[in-house]
């Protein structure tokens, strides 16, 4: 939470594919609302949660939980990145390969409306706009917002990808997989932990 206000929005990704997926994916959500530059847009913080196959791998890997979060900051698009890397790293995230499974990952998807193109950083993401699990529980949190350089809003290019065969993609749980569990017996899931004040108290 921050005490100053906040004067840019940003997109970004999440997933998991070891491990404890849920509890992993709840615990990068909490570090970045106990962030001093980063909040957690009230009512509209996340998406749903969606499980999906692993895109674009040469490898057998176990299924992902993939969703998206709206995040407020006073952080500068590097610092953000930088943020992101530091919770990625906290949890475990260790890049062995290109594609490779991981415990978490976070991805920086839109920041505000800029066009950034570097080697440290693109926005927006390289290949949001091909993807199925990333812009689908995207457009449930900003299906109006207009991809910077597609000049088409999420909700059309999540249109587009909708009968892709390639990519399989279900829906588990709405909003509330950031403040409830989805323990299923025998299956280990995280049990639930407490609601982060302000996050996500209505589900769309």
């Amino acid at each position: 939470m921050i005490d100053q206000a906040a004067n840019s929005t940003a997109y970004l990704g999440i997933g998991s594919n070891l491990g404890d997926r849920l509890a992993t994916m709840r615990a990068a959500v909490l570090a970045l609302h106990t962030h001093p530059s980063i909040q957690l847009e009230p009512n509209a913080c996340a998406a749903s949660l969606y499980e999906s196959t692993p895109v674009g791998v040469a490898s057998e890997q176990r299924v992902y939980y993939n969703s998206t979060i709206r995040v407020a900051t006073t952080l500068a698009p590097y610092q953000l990145l930088d943020a992101v890397l530091a919770i990625e790293n906290a949890l475990g995230r260790v890049r062995r390969e290109p594609m490779g499974s991981r415990t978490i990952d976070l991805d920086l998807l839109l920041y505000d409306d800029l066009v950034i193109n570097d080697e440290t950083l693109t926005v927006p993401h390289p290949r949001m706009h091909l993807r199925r699990f990333v812009l689908e529980p995207l457009a449930e949190i900003a299906g109006s917002a207009v991809h910077p350089t597609c000049g088409a809003t999420i909700a059309e290019l999540a249109g587009r990808t909708a009968g892709q065969e390639f990519e399989s993609i279900h829906r588990v749980m709405d909003a509330r997989w950031v403040t409830s569990g989805i323990a299923r017996p025998g299956q280990g899931e995280s049990p639930p932990f407490a609601p982060m004040p302000g996050c996500c108290e209505e589900v769309r």
